[in-house]
């Protein structure tokens, strides 16, 4: 149900409000898009599921980083986007620090909070995912939607559980039942005609069809210190990412 309302949530336009939120979240630097840095440092921390390996996690995301290409080149003049670079994508698992509920540490406390994440990544087992569809929605943001493939209780819900009994005085919103990649955002969409827009959804349609269905087995978490707005995993924006490995065996 989640995945078809986001896939149909920007048939009627892009929500305004949710692009003009975006783009206050970056600078201009001549022609690019710059994220701002958070006021508190080391106060945004997260675990996040790494979009990379050799069991299909490569090849999903360099096809969704041709994908995102594709799109950007078909949006009407003066649209604007901030693209996330390829090597940084993800879908987040666990905030143990929120862009809304800052969580500051000091270093050491940073450590701590990564031993206990460790031992919680090392309890879990590889992820096992298919693309369901590539969506625009109605914030701007171009996504793709992941399944899990397997029965029982999935990695991710699993890993999500422990983490919130682990980390009691974690930030309360945290991300719940959707795996998703965000690949780019709308940061600037100036008015368009209904057959425009149109003409961009059957793009995004056309696009999610030919990775629609690709399979990749994850097998890495990130613990990631984010020091910019939504940059997480971006090494060269500033991120401090830690890769933790999962179990070998189910």
């Amino acid at each position: 149900r989640v995945y078809a309302e986001l896939h149909t949530s920007a048939r009627g336009g892009l929500d305004p409000n949710a692009v003009a939120a975006t783009a206050a979240n970056y600078e201009m630097d001549g022609e690019a898009l710059i994220a701002k840095a958070y006021d508190v440092p080391m106060s945004v921390r997260l675990l996040c599921t790494a979009i990379e390996g050799q069991d299909g996690g490569d090849a999903l995301r360099d096809a969704a980083a041709e994908l995102c290409g594709k799109f950007v080149d078909v949006l009407p003049p003066g649209f604007r986007t901030y693209r996330n670079p390829p090597r940084s994508y993800h879908s987040t698992v666990f905030h143990t620090g929120h862009p809304s509920e800052l969580r500051p540490k000091t270093k050491a406390q940073v450590e701590e909070e990564l031993l206990v994440c460790k031992r919680l990544v090392g309890a879990t087992s590889a992820m096992r995912v298919e693309v369901h569809r590539v969506v625009l929605a109605s914030s701007g943001v171009l996504l793709v939607l992941l399944n899990e493939q397997g029965n029982g209780v999935s990695p991710v819900d699993g890993l999500r559980l422990r983490c919130r009994r682990a980390f009691p005085t974690a930030p309360r919103k945290q991300a719940t039942f959707v795996m998703h990649v965000s690949l780019c955002r709308v940061a600037t969409a100036p008015a368009v005609d209904h057959d425009q827009w149109r003409a961009v959804l059957n793009h995004v349609d056309d696009l999610s069809s030919k990775i629609q269905g690709m399979q990749a087995t994850l097998r890495t978490i990130w613990h990631v210190q984010e020091p910019r707005v939504a940059i997480c995993g971006d090494v060269r924006g500033g991120c401090v990412v830690t890769p933790l490995a999962c179990r070998t065996t189910n």
